[in-house]
């Protein structure tokens, strides 16, 4: 059975018995999911000493108010899209897809990239609370058909829990200025109210990991700890290198007891201090050797790294959706763990600011 909602196909619907919020790993059988849209997406304009702290200095000038990304980007970034929500479908996979939003009109960046502002956790769905201005009404114009569609009623036993709304002036920034702002030792946000991506944090079961960022403070995690089911946990690991902006390019659980990571971004002692990790296998990824030139037609990277080849998205704990340059990759998880690279070409996705994690946000595991 298939059935539309705005225009975006939802195929072989969930059975009646089956929770439409229910997941809480990331490597589980894939059942639900949110596929991100790319029109219309524009720089994000923040406070200058925040895009420093992350963005390479070639690409700054272009973070400017009302600024939209290429349109040739965005055209194949949507294509990119489109058919990777179809190639889940053919899987089995009910796939929602959000309203499409005139970004450029709201100010605004993506609706592209659901997993910040989205979380799973079990039954409940967690809707992040911003730092940046340009994404508090990212939800609300993008994905509230989404959200509408999986409301529920006082006695469901699944929940979805929306961003607490901000009154007043907004004072995440305030006491941070570009002129004295040191990206390798200070955090580009303050703590005056709570602030989080959902993309911080990484679901391994009962356990969180988590992690302060530029875009994540200690009042974001305490208020998630505050409205995570009853038995779920946050740990944190504090990443080694400055530009922390979301841990799905640090750290990537391929199945449990089994757990890939940035050997750049964060070191073995500190993981295996983590009760989530205990008796797990940790094993560090090395990107192969740069080319000197990046090669002929391959779109800029505005906002993300080589390590991007960490952000894939599992179907299950055999199969994990990979970009389709990422060979080396590929071959060193299939060589060394069995895991078969389910491989698509996601460059001008990437462009924009994120792979297959960051596009997606899994309602449905098991």
């Amino acid at each position: 059975m298939r059935i539309r909602i705005h225009g975006a196909s939802i195929g072989h619907r969930l059975s009646t018995s089956e929770k439409p919020i229910n997941a809480d790993n990331e490597w589980s059988p894939l059942k639900a999911v949110i596929v991100g849209r790319a029109e219309h997406s524009c720089f994000p304009s923040e406070p200058k000493h925040l895009m420093r702290a992350y963005i390479p200095n070639r690409y700054l000038y272009k973070y400017t108010p009302h600024t939209p990304f290429p349109a040739e980007i965005l055209q194949k970034a949507q294509e990119e899209l489109d058919t990777f929500a179809h190639v889940l479908q053919q899987h089995g996979v009910t796939v929602y897809r959000p309203d499409e939003v005139d970004w450029l009109k709201h100010d605004a960046y993506t609706g592209a990239m659901p997993r910040d502002r989205l979380l799973t956790v079990g039954g409940t769905l967690i809707e992040s609370i911003p730092a940046w201005r340009s994404r508090q009404r990212e939800v609300e114009l993008g994905y509230s058909t989404i959200l509408s569609h999986l409301s529920h009623p006082e006695e469901a036993d699944w929940h979805v829990i929306r961003q607490p709304r901000l009154h007043g002036r907004d004072t995440i920034y305030d006491g941070l200025d570009e002129a004295t702002f040191d990206p390798d030792t200070d955090w580009a946000v303050n703590n005056s109210r709570p602030a989080f991506d959902a993309a911080d944090f990484m679901r391994l079961g009962k356990y969180i990991i988590g992690q302060l960022s530029h875009v994540t403070n200690q009042k974001g995690v305490d208020y998630l700890r505050a409205v995570l089911p009853e038995g779920y946990q946050v740990e944190l690991i504090k990443p080694i290198y400055s530009a922390v902006l979301h841990i799905d390019t640090t750290i990537l659980p391929l199945r449990k007891g089994l757990l890939v990571y940035n050997p750049q971004y964060i070191d073995e002692p500190q993981l295996r201090g983590l009760k989530a990790l205990q008796g797990w296998e940790l094993h560090p990824y090395h990107l192969p050797p740069l080319d000197e030139a990046p090669p002929d037609g391959e779109p800029d990277k505005y906002m993300t790294s080589r390590w991007l080849v960490l952000n894939g998205l599992s179907l299950d704990e055999n199969r994990i959706f990979l970009e389709a340059k990422a060979e080396h990759f590929a071959a060193w998880i299939k060589e060394k763990f069995g895991i078969e690279a389910i491989m698509l070409p996601f460059q001008h996705v990437n462009s924009i600011g994120g792979s297959f994690h960051c596009a997606t946000v899994d309602l449905v595991r098991g």
